[in-house]
């Protein structure tokens, strides 16, 4: 059995790509560029260069019998909804119809918590709580949709399925996280988002990827949709505090009032609307840093036997030594890194 996986470059698709090389498990994934064929083809996965924006170069990509793991979207918080539109929405529509006439074992769907947009102290899941993501939540709207495709186009063609809605994921490596970190800290403007005392969702990225893999072998996962995070109680304080000692960006003790955020953010998208230029902040990030996040895996845990294996501390100094370990890796002919596929 092979797995065909998207976004095998980015921060959540090298952590799967690895844990799959660490089983012994056969990988091809999807490569755009010559960096990301590069980078997946490290980490011993068989490339296939195509774009999931060019239906015509996903032909043979997904074979029969494969199980296909599609982790590629436009990953980041910001940006227009013609973005996420391109690379989440149009881009999972594509795959699946390129994909299902060779008749896949399996689809596994790789989505987010933030598709709930509302909040649940009990823990979100899918088990009681709608998805309702607000307009302005692009990346939660994108993902939600980009479900309703896998369930639609799968169930035509009779072909099992499977979404694992992921926490807030974090780990070594994350360039999209680290470089708003640094843009920040470089403006002067790094900051708590209110109290700083709400949860956040934390999933360590290697956890995550257990989970992807679990749901694509376990035969009770067919037609389900699971949700993904540690249920350690980590605040957004500690989150952010943490990540920052860790990548050396000093102390952070500034906080900023959660309705100044949003004033901003608007700002920022107004400007953003006249400039076309993707702002470095907006509404729904902020809304998000300052929501008390908690998501309930009950349901992966019980019948897929999920547990995560890595605490927060434990992640963060993995975080912390990576810093380390690029410093001492020679960066001479380096390509940029990217985040998808």
């Amino acid at each position: 059995m092979t797995f065909a996986v998207t976004g095998g470059s980015g921060f959540f698709g090298r952590a799967l790509l690895r844990r799959l090389a660490e089983r012994g498990e056969t990988a091809r994934a999807l490569a755009r560029s010559a960096d990301s064929a590069q980078r997946v083809e490290a980490l011993g996965a068989e490339v296939h260069r195509g774009d999931l924006t060019d239906p015509t170069s996903l032909r043979g990509f997904v074979r029969p019998g494969d199980v296909l793991i599609h982790a590629a979207a436009h990953v980041d918080l910001v940006g227009r909804w013609t973005m996420y539109q391109l690379g989440t929405v149009d881009a999972t529509r594509n795959l699946l119809e390129a994909a299902l006439p060779s008749r896949p074992a399996r689809v596994v769907y790789v989505s987010s918590a933030g598709v709930y947009g509302r909040l649940d102290p009990r823990g979100l899941c899918a088990e009681r709580n709608t998805p309702q993501p607000r307009r302005a939540e692009f990346y939660g709207r994108a993902k939600l949709a980009a479900e309703a495709i896998v369930q639609q186009h799968c169930t035509q063609a009779e072909v099992p399925w499977c979404i694992v809605r992921l926490g807030f994921l974090y780990g070594p490596h994350n360039e999209t996280f680290e470089r708003r970190l640094r843009i920040f800290r470089s403006a002067g403007s790094l900051s708590i988002v209110g109290r700083g005392d709400n949860r956040i969702a934390t999933l360590y990225v290697d956890d995550a990827a257990d989970a992807v893999i679990l749901a694509a072998t376990h035969p009770a996962a067919n037609g389900r949709i699971y949700d993904a995070a540690s249920d350690e109680r980590v605040t957004q304080a500690e989150f952010m505090r943490a990540h920052c000692a860790a990548l050396g960006l000093g102390a952070i003790t500034r906080h900023l009032p959660v309705w100044l955020g949003l004033v901003g953010g608007l700002a920022a998208e107004l400007i953003s609307s006249l400039t076309g230029q993707v702002p470095d902040v907006n509404r729904a990030a902020v809304r998000l840093m300052a929501a008390d996040q908690a998501v309930d895996a009950g349901r992966l845990r019980r019948e897929l036997g999920w547990a995560p294996r890595y605490s927060f501390r434990e992640g963060i100094e993995r975080v912390r030594l990576s810093q380390h370990d690029a410093a001492a890796a020679p960066v001479a002919g380096d390509a940029a890194p990217r985040e998808s596929a």
